[in-house]
């Protein structure tokens, strides 16, 4: 019953003690100048700048983007100038007329307008829920960083290995973690950064801040960077830059889409000593079994198999093959 209650919001728990441990110095250096309560409360809000300020400034910057694409393919997408675009290819003008008789090219738009609309409400309650669980991480990031001693002690009677054991385990998963969100933090911002070259490449607007929303949206683990790119291949389809389109589809599909797939498991092993495949499956699964947490928890889970069957390989060995930094002194 416990886990029913807690699995709505194992998001929210395992990143506020991923950004925990990241803030941890942040907070250790607040100690020493205020009172834990006060501390917390600083770190959590210099933690919250850091994330949510870069995050609301993209959306506006987008939305006004998107306002004004909008308002040109309103103006500029109808039967006539789609053909006067098209005149070019002739294959596709024959392709056009064609089709013209079956399909009304402008009642489908509006229809694809509508549908689009229809969904606004499923996303604005999706917004509330996920601004809901921004919250809720920032609230309990404030408790994880003001009673970060007494969580550890607590937590610390309940595994059942020696001090200099369990201490070697929890320092595995601080590593574990900085490693993970720093390398994919990395990796973000080289999808969005291949992403903008590509944009600009094309002479398509705000590279830049189109390159940043990739790097923000690569950490959905469906479709992400798709969403920026996407949209902009189909309004350069649409606007008779075919072959702007294709290289921006296979570019962001091939390239800005699959990269994280590679470079991250690759970058993460090298930090933990892990194989990139061992990494990847962590992380892939990861995702599978726990959503957006997975992120964390898989390259966690993974290496807290590692450190205990290491361990239990150092207990079961001979005496003079075992590594005393991580036994303790009572084996």
């Amino acid at each position: 019953m416990c886990w029913l209650m807690v699995r709505p919001f194992l998001a929210v728990i395992t990143w506020a003690a991923a950004l925990a441990i990241l803030a941890h110095p942040l907070n250790a250096w607040m100690e020493r100048r205020m009172r834990p309560t006060a501390a917390a409360l600083v770190s959590v809000c210099l933690v919250a700048i850091v994330i949510v300020a870069p995050a609301v400034f993209l959306s506006q910057r987008l939305f006004a983007e998107l306002s004004e694409t909008l308002r040109a393919l309103g103006t500029d997408l109808n039967s006539s100038n789609l053909r006067a675009k098209l005149q070019q290819y002739p294959s596709m003008v024959n392709l056009l007329e064609w089709i013209e008789p079956r399909l009304d090219i402008e009642q489908q738009i509006q229809a694809a307008a509508g549908a689009v609309a229809g969904r606004m409400s499923a996303w604005v309650s999706g917004s509330v829920w996920f601004l809901t669980q921004l919250v809720l991480t920032f609230l309990t990031l404030f408790y994880f960083c003001r009673d970060r001693t007494g969580l550890l002690y607590f937590f610390r009677r309940f595994i059942p290995l020696s001090a200099t054991e369990t201490d070697e385990m929890l320092d595995r998963i601080a590593q574990t973690i900085n490693a993970s969100l720093y390398k994919n933090l990395l990796v973000k911002l080289i999808q969005g950064f291949l992403g903008g070259v590509m944009f600009w490449i094309l002479g398509l607007p705000a590279p830049v801040l189109f390159g940043a929303a990739m790097a923000l949206l690569a950490i959905l683990p469906i479709m992400g960077t798709a969403l920026v790119w996407a949209p902009a291949a189909i309004y350069l389809a649409l606007t008779g830059s075919w072959i702007k389109a294709l290289v921006l589809a296979v570019w962001g599909g091939l390239v800005v889409g699959l990269i994280d797939n590679f470079l991250y498991p690759i970058l993460v092993a090298s930090d933990l000593h892990l194989h990139p495949l061992a990494v990847f499956f962590a992380v892939f699964g990861g995702l599978l079994a726990f959503g957006i947490a997975g992120v964390v928890l898989g390259p966690v889970i993974l290496a807290i198999t590692v450190a205990l069957l290491e361990l239990w390989q150092l207990r079961t060995a001979e005496p003079h093959q075992m590594n005393p930094g991580l036994v303790s002194n009572d084996d």
